[in-house]
């Protein structure tokens, strides 16, 4: 069907596909033009992997529309349905039906995963298309702070459709009537808290999911509601309608006592190790000082090994779990050090 302001029209002489993609292999199975009522049909036998799904295309004014996935014996009707529209790089307006946040849990390193979700609205009857790298279909902007922003690979839309650059999202994928879902995910690092994400259009349900039992919501207008759990992990539920533009949704996580006594032990690692290196080197000092042959080591040196030392220990402290190999190479390293300290107060020179 061809898709028109007053309604669909059958439209005839247009190349439809029948495609198999599995795990063992993909490709088009058979191909046929549609009749003047067009009607297509196909016979096929399904085979390989299990896993394989079929499905019709057709290319109408440079774009692919595609059936959804031909699951029973006969597909007809709606589910066999290809609606093809015509093509505009105009000014077709593309709103915001959903847009949804999650932020996970912080890594050993303090850095979060965050996704972000829209479901994009086209309400015209024709696709809009990129006008030019310069114009996109739609873009927004990206939160500041963050890190590695990058397209889900088995999202509906190609990672090669959308650039990251100069704080925003651009996306030059073709959107037809009906929604389309972008998705894509990003690193929050310490740094980067609070995240302040910027709502530059009207959206209609803002959801936003937040693994941290402690995290806080502010800024646009949500309210939380019942928890929720997706792959073993729990989410708090915040929900909100009809957002308007320039809200700014604001997620922090509040200072714990846990990220002071990380700081205050690593603190305090240091300075004690330097306290003991330094006793280590005084006694050593005064023992040969009440020998004949007593020495006194170049003190640059002494204190440069001293300083490697504790900040090699402060490093190895801070790691949240270290394996086998970071613990070997620490110890070899720590070894390395200390027997060149050694080294250096053998190789004092006499006194007077």
């Amino acid at each position: 069907m061809h898709g028109e302001p007053k309604g669909p029209r059958a439209i005839g002489g247009v190349r439809v596909v029948l495609h198999r993609v599995g795990s063992d292999r993909a490709g088009p199975l058979d191909s046929a033009l549609t009749d003047a009522r067009g009607r297509y049909a196909f016979r096929y036998v399904t085979s390989g992997s299990p896993d394989a799904v079929y499905f019709v295309s057709a290319s109408f004014d440079g774009i692919a529309y595609f059936t959804v996935p031909l699951r029973d014996g006969v597909t007809r009707g709606d589910d066999a349905l290809i609606t093809v529209f015509d093509t505009t790089s105009g000014p077709v307006p593309i709103h915001v039906i959903g847009h949804h946040v999650i932020v996970g849990a912080p890594d050993a390193q303090g850095r979060r995963e965050a996704v972000e979700v829209f479901q994009l609205g086209n309400d015209s009857s024709v696709t809009r298309v990129s006008g030019g790298p310069s114009r996109p279909v739609w873009t927004t902007v990206l939160p500041n702070g963050i890190t590695g922003a990058k397209v889900n690979p088995t999202g509906e839309i190609a990672p090669t459709a959308v650039s990251f650059t100069d704080g925003r999202v651009r996306l030059f994928a073709p959107i037809s009537p009906g929604a389309r879902q972008l998705s894509y995910a990003y690193q929050v690092p310490k740094g980067a808290l609070p995240l302040t994400i910027p709502i530059d259009q009207p959206t209609s349900v803002l959801e936003v999911l937040l693994e941290e039992p402690k995290a806080t919501v502010s800024g646009a207008p949500v309210g939380e509601v019942a928890p929720t759990s997706t792959g073993g992990r729990s989410f708090r539920r915040f929900l909100g309608q009809n957002v308007p533009e320039r809200a700014m949704l604001r997620i922090d996580v509040p200072f714990t006592l846990g990220d002071a006594r990380t700081r205050f032990l690593i603190t305090i690692f240091v300075i004690c190790g330097v306290a003991m290196l330094g006793a280590m080197v005084t006694a050593m000092r005064r023992r040969r000082a009440a020998s004949p042959a007593a020495v006194e080591s170049p003190p640059a040196l002494t204190a440069a090994l001293l300083h490697e030392i504790a900040a090699l220990d402060a490093e190895f402290e801070r790691e949240p779990a270290p394996t086998a190999d970071t613990r070997a190479a620490y110890a070899a390293e720590r070894a390395r050090l200390k027997s060149r300290l050694a080294a250096a107060l053998a190789d004092e020179q006499p006194v007077g």
